[in-house]
């Protein structure tokens, strides 16, 4: 949407607005004081290159590679201007003008008729008599329409004044909820007592009023915010954080403690990369009907696809100190048992990479994760043969009376001999739960997803840990 404005007395009617060839367009540019004339493409090239229009250099692109650019005539061939992106100097405003033309040209009508409404009521004020306008007709030779411009479009507007002493949280008068509005320009406002009803007259300058709560906002605006009383909610408003993402931020917190850098990644990945690449079987997972792509198949159901390929994309970054990574995100998994037949699941993912593979890295990152979330190794209780539920009834365990150990995991992910899988054991529970796994990643998985360095990574279920 462009706006011109012309002294009138310069020019002569009827005016067209028409689509010719750049090279069809000749004309001396606002921004030229001595006089020099330029065809389209040339003025553009200007602009693009001469420091002086750097302002304009950017409004170039609209129309820079369109075979034809707009322009506005005189009945005598006088160009009024090139839109979107300058005015001729032949009817630029002078302080001897006393007629404006004003032109609005753009791709959107609504849009174009509110803006010529708005730049027309302001200039209004200055005429000779205030607030007056001589309309335009405007033709349309494709469809033969013509329109009476401008508009100056008028409606009304309607709010209760339940709704406004309500929402505003004030009590006022219908008359003056009326006074009020007629102070911030929806006048005449008026009481309609059967509907118990304020109803403003919304005038061109608010095309911003488009519902009954901007009437409210007005409102309220016009009695003042600081005026209104602050009172405690009758509702009870104090919030707090899931239990599940208070705990993976204080999770958050002990990675980065310990070197570890947040990376987040995309939920959604090709069938290859979730299963094949890992070397894993295809499995059930949730699936894109009409995919955009390859890479967009399923809902991700581990985030290990998303840990190796920012490896892979940050493969120049320095490794002599090792690269320590991690996320903590959901993922998705397929559940009959539900309505929808899937869940979310949170995960967490670590992984370190460095010129050697660093096993006992990510193995230390699992301990130190498990002491933070107040569960112990079996081992720490062996020397006493103390069993899990004996353990439970002399409360020497903080957290949920259970241990942990780790066993070794057949997972095709892992260098054979080099995976191993977390096994939580608790009281109330006559088999452990598999939390998780870690290991050295075989090299196969590494070469399917361009890694250029060996690694060891980690991922442990958030949900079985809180």
């Amino acid at each position: 949407m462009a706006i011109g404005t012309h002294d009138l007395s310069t020019l002569k009617g009827p005016f067209r607005y028409q689509a010719l060839t750049p090279e069809d367009i000749n004309f001396v540019p606002l921004t030229e004081e001595n006089g020099r004339s330029f065809n389209g493409k040339e003025l553009l090239n200007f602009y693009r290159e001469d420091p002086s229009a750097k302002h304009l250099k950017p409004y170039t692109d609209i129309i820079y590679d369109s075979p034809v650019y707009p322009v506005l005539y005189d009945a005598e061939d006088r160009v009024l201007s090139l839109p979107p992106i300058i005015n001729s100097r032949h009817s630029r405003i002078q302080l001897s003008t006393t007629d404006v033309l004003i032109e609005c040209t753009g791709t959107d009508i609504t849009k174009v008729n509110i803006v010529l409404d708005t730049v027309v009521t302001m200039f209004s004020e200055y005429c000779a008599t205030p607030f007056t306008v001589e309309p335009m007709d405007v033709k349309y030779e494709s469809t033969g329409e013509t329109l009476v411009t401008p508009l100056l479009s008028r409606r009304t507007c309607d709010a209760t004044i339940d709704e406004i002493n309500g929402v505003i949280g004030i009590h006022i008068t219908p008359e003056t909820a009326c006074e009020l509005s007629n102070r911030m320009q929806l006048g005449p406002a008026e009481y309609l007592p059967e509907s118990r009803t304020v109803r403003v007259h919304v005038p061109p300058t608010r095309s911003d009023i488009l519902h009954a709560v901007d009437v409210i906002e007005d409102i309220a605006i016009a009695y003042g915010f600081n005026k209104i009383e602050r009172v405690i909610p009758s509702t009870q408003t104090v919030g707090a954080p899931l239990p599940v993402n208070q705990f993976s931020d204080l999770l958050r917190s002990e990675l980065a403690n310990a070197g570890y850098m947040e990376m987040l990644t995309h939920g959604l990945c090709s069938t290859a990369e979730n299963f094949t690449y890992l070397r894993r079987p295809i499995t059930a997972a949730v699936s894109l009907s009409n995919p955009v792509n390859v890479e967009y198949e399923v809902v991700r159901t581990t985030l290990i696809p998303g840990a190796l390929k920012t490896l892979a994309f940050n493969r120049s970054i320095s490794h002599k100190d090792g690269v320590k990574l991690f996320e903590i995100s959901d993922v998705v998994v397929r559940d009959t048992s539900l309505e929808v037949g899937a869940k979310n699941a949170r995960r967490l993912v670590a992984v370190y990479s460095a010129y050697t593979a660093g096993f006992e890295v990510i193995h230390g990152m699992v301990d130190r994760i498990m002491a933070c979330v107040q569960i112990p190794p079996e081992d720490k209780y062996a020397a006493n043969s103390l069993t899990v539920k004996e353990i439970s009834d002399r409360k020497k365990i903080a957290r949920s009376s259970a241990v942990y150990t780790v066993e070794h995991s057949d997972d095709p992910l892992f260098f054979p001999g080099m995976g191993v899988k977390v096994l939580l054991h608790r009281a109330d529970h006559s088999s452990p739960l598999t939390i998780g796994v870690f290991g050295v990643v075989h090299p196969d998985v590494l070469s399917n997803y361009e890694v250029a360095y060996p690694c060891s990574i980690a991922e442990l279920d958030i949900d079985l840990l809180m």
